[in-house]
């Protein structure tokens, strides 16, 4: 499969979306890359004449995927999530709603006719560098319409975000978005110590672009549940606000106080450890802040002195029972989020010395019945029952344990 692939097929899928009642409900992601994207579509659609609702999602699970399926009726549009899941958004669909998924993550093929897994990891694109979800939707706002090129920029925003940059530039797919916003002068590029800088021009006063994508994250994050994706969205596409500004500005103080009290705890023998991992639970230390947090907040201790550079990081976060937009759920369950040491990404990615976490968590959660979507090698996620954590840690190190035994 081709890029070339990847855009016949954008096209074969948006000739069937023009097709039905005219309605999109966009479901995705509620960090930098998930908003961004959502902005993208939004825009996109709207200029094509589709009435657009979106549904921002925290994860994917199948009570939620049930809900949504059976509350819209329309296109159904994933984005920046619902590759993996492409199994259980089949059987939830069960052929009622035409479904496009539009992902970057690692895929799974999609059991219902209905479904179109349009995943850039199935076209040779990889998620992990090449293409950011914000980039996989700027390319579908473009076969819908040529005049959407101007839409490059979010593409940047969401390839920053999801630190396609950390090589130092960009490249694939981003670096085409890239290069587009530059000749536009959405974009300034500069470089130094050894990398480049990115600056959003796109709004007149400039803005560092990773600062640009800390506050969409944040918004989108930590204020799932207080209007914070809204925000974000509108950020991405009419630029920084007084209003964003004073939402980022209270969400950052909630953040920071509660990083600071779980700090405390975990450099207190809050961390436990097995062979090569390495855990905690925060319980409800982050509400009212949604559960993306916890995987900011595994991001930002993944190389500090208490952290063992060489074990997976895995943190637990109680998942509220209410879903913005889709109502009250009855479960007690567990968001897992991780990420990896600087030193065991490099083992990871460079040497291949270690499994990645789109290989572990994906396995060790389906050997306990959890729910599994987005997944990267150097950071992933799931969804499993309150009490099961250590299961899943005890799965996650045979696992370890039995790849570094074989072959590998």
């Amino acid at each position: 499969m081709s890029k070339k692939a990847f855009l016949t097929d954008i096209q074969a899928g948006i000739a069937r979306m023009k097709q039905t009642s005219g309605e999109v409900t966009i479901v995705h992601h509620n960090d930098a890359d998930g908003l961004s994207s959502a902005a993208v579509l939004q825009v996109a659609l709207s200029r094509a004449g589709f009435s657009v609702r979106r549904v921002p999602l925290e994860r994917v699970h199948p009570p939620i995927v049930e809900r949504i399926h059976e509350q819209f009726s329309s296109t159904i549009l994933y984005v920046d999530l619902g590759g993996k899941a492409a199994p259980v958004i089949s059987e939830a669909n069960r052929g009622r709603s035409f479904t496009i998924i539009l992902d970057h993550h690692h895929p799974e093929k999609s059991t219902d006719s209905q479904v179109l897994n349009l995943t850039t990891e199935f076209y040779g694109l990889s998620g992990e560098m090449d293409i950011s979800a914000a980039t996989a939707a700027y390319l579908f706002a473009s076969v819908l319409d040529e005049k959407n090129h101007d839409l490059a920029y979010l593409g940047v925003v969401g390839a920053v975000g999801d630190s396609h940059d950390r090589s130092g530039q960009l490249v694939g797919e981003n670096r085409l978005a890239l290069e587009e916003a530059i000749e536009r002068g959405q974009v300034r590029i500069e470089r130094f110590d050894n990398r480049e800088h990115y600056t959003l021009t796109r709004f007149g006063n400039e803005m560092p672009m990773p600062e640009f994508c800390e506050q969409i994250t944040t918004l989108g994050a930590p204020g799932y549940y207080m209007d914070g994706p809204d925000f974000g969205v509108r950020m991405c596409i009419e630029g920084p606000s007084q209003g964003a500004r004073q939402k980022f500005e209270e969400l950052h103080r909630i953040k920071e106080t509660a990083y600071q009290n779980v700090l405390a705890k975990l450099t207190r023998g809050g961390l436990q450890e097995t062979q090569y991992c390495q855990w905690f639970v925060v319980g409800n230390d982050f509400a009212p802040m949604g559960v993306k947090t916890i995987g900011e907040f595994c991001g930002e201790i993944r190389d500090a002195d208490f952290i063992h550079p060489d074990k997976y990081i895995v943190g637990c976060q109680i998942m509220d029972r209410k879903v913005p937009g889709l109502g009250t759920f009855d479960w007690s369950i567990y968001k897992v989020s991780m990420r990896v040491p600087s030193p065991l990404e490099h083992k990871i990615v460079v040497e291949h010395t270690m499994p990645g976490l789109a290989y572990l968590v994906p396995e060790a959660a389906q050997q306990i019945g959890g729910s599994i979507d987005a997944c990267h090698d150097y950071s992933a996620a799931t969804v499993i029952e309150k009490g099961q954590e250590q299961e899943l840690i005890a799965a996650m190190d045979k696992l370890v344990e039995t790849w570094k035994g074989s072959s590998h």
